[in-house]
């Protein structure tokens, strides 16, 4: 502990100047002690960590933005929320075990960089930014770095060795969680400050909802979140093992930099020289078509089969006609069944397939039944009314439940 400043108190009366009568003329002195020890003996003291401004957490977000942008300008056709098809963020770099197994293991850097659509990457964003600017300030930009590559790859092998393995995944939420969880463990030691709790509180209230299954079918990559945040909490003991009391800053940040840079570079590289645009183009080619042989028949089908279907020709819209079919059939999921419906709605996405406009008009016609009992009247009428006609010529059961919905008149 520090020791403070004590006033010196009067010495007892056999040590104080005695009276003249009583005593020679001797005067004697009590010798006086500075009691304030300085503050490089104090042996226990933490020094708290100086502040910066943070460089990497605004520079993450940019890089974060700009890969998004490519996703959607490249993109043949988009769903609702600039949501690339799932073929095209495969294309791009996303977690996918059986090609990962087939050598592609620059998947592991570019998963954490993509996004599957713009609501994903905005939530990332927000979170990101708020642990970020807390962080990084303490620690300093190089371990933060670290942390974030640490996470990113934690979360991209738990998604791997976990999930199911044709479900894709992407997003820096493995990344994100992983910081969260460094910053969980970094608010509790002195080195935080005064924050530190504050810092603390915020981990925790993004953190646990992020690693709680809410739903059966959510889209959510829970596997990726718990990869991140073992990766974190390694990572935040490591950085406590390596900082030395009294130093600004922990050892060994030029290596954890390094790290960072070398993570992030191979995500980039894989992004625009591994993946790209050759890529996209050739998942969306007439070749990966669902065969004749293996066309459903009849007008219903299982939620297995149709998203066996989708995992095998993700770029055919008629598979995503069929997956959200079976979601309205089978497990009442109404906005699964919404995405499905606008990929296959696609107009651009049934002319490299092949399709006639007919086909896009009774996708149309779905997404507008689906939005209305989704109670979006509004929108569904939109849709909808422009293929009165078209469904009452073609197709007696949408027109009926169209006039039934309120979306055409009798």
């Amino acid at each position: 502990m520090a020791f403070g400043k004590r006033a010196v108190q009067s010495p007892p009366t056999y040590l104080r100047t005695a009276p003249a009568a009583a005593a020679p003329a001797v005067a004697v002195r009590v010798p006086s002690f500075d009691f304030t020890a300085p503050e490089s003996a104090t042996p226990d003291r933490v020094k708290e960590a100086p502040r910066s401004i943070p460089v990497v957490t605004p520079l993450l977000l940019v890089i974060l933005a700009v890969v998004f942008v490519v996703e959607v300008k490249a993109s043949p056709m988009l769903g609702r929320g600039f949501t690339p098809p799932v073929s095209v963020i495969v294309a791009y770099g996303a977690i996918d075990r059986s090609l990962l197994e087939a050598g592609q293991w620059w998947r592991l850097f570019t998963a954490p960089l993509l996004h599957a659509n713009l609501g994903h990457l905005l939530s990332n964003a927000v979170v990101f930014a708020i642990i970020g600017f807390m962080l990084e300030p303490l620690i300093g930009p190089r371990w933060f770095a670290g942390l974030f590559a640490a996470g990113a790859l934690g979360g991209s092998l738990a998604s791997i060795l976990l999930n199911e393995p044709n479900l894709p995944a992407v997003g820096a939420s493995g990344a994100i969680m992983g910081v969260l969880a460094a910053a969980f463990l970094f608010g509790a030691s002195a080195r935080s400050g005064p924050k530190g709790r504050r810092m603390q509180t915020w981990a925790l209230r993004m953190m646990i909802p992020a690693l709680i299954p809410l739903a059966a079918n959510s889209h959510v990559d829970y596997a990726g979140h718990l990869g991140g945040v073992i990766a974190g909490l390694v990572m935040g003991v490591v950085l406590q093992l390596v900082w030395d009391r009294g130093e600004d800053r922990p050892h060994f940040g030029n290596i954890a930099a390094g790290a960072g840079a070398l993570v992030l570079a191979i995500g980039l590289c894989a992004f625009v020289f591994g993946a790209g645009t050759a890529n996209v183009a050739s998942a969306m080619t007439r070749s990966g078509l669902i065969p004749d042989a293996e066309m459903p028949q009849g007008e219903t089908i299982s939620s297995d089969r149709a998203a066996e279907l989708v995992a095998r020709y993700p770029h055919d819209p008629r598979a995503h006609l069929f997956r959200g079919i079976a979601f309205v059939t089978g497990a009442h999921d109404l906005a699964d069944a919404e995405e499905q419906f606008r990929l296959a709605a696609n107009p651009y996405a049934a002319q490299v397939a092949g399709l006639s406009e007919e086909f896009t008009k009774g996708a149309v016609a779905l997404l507008a039944i689906t939005l209305s009992y989704e109670n979006r009247q509004e929108e569904a009428q939109r849709l909808g009314a422009p293929l009165c006609d078209f469904t009452r010529k073609t197709n007696d059961a949408y027109y009926d439940t169209m006039v039934h919905r309120g979306i055409c008149t009798a």
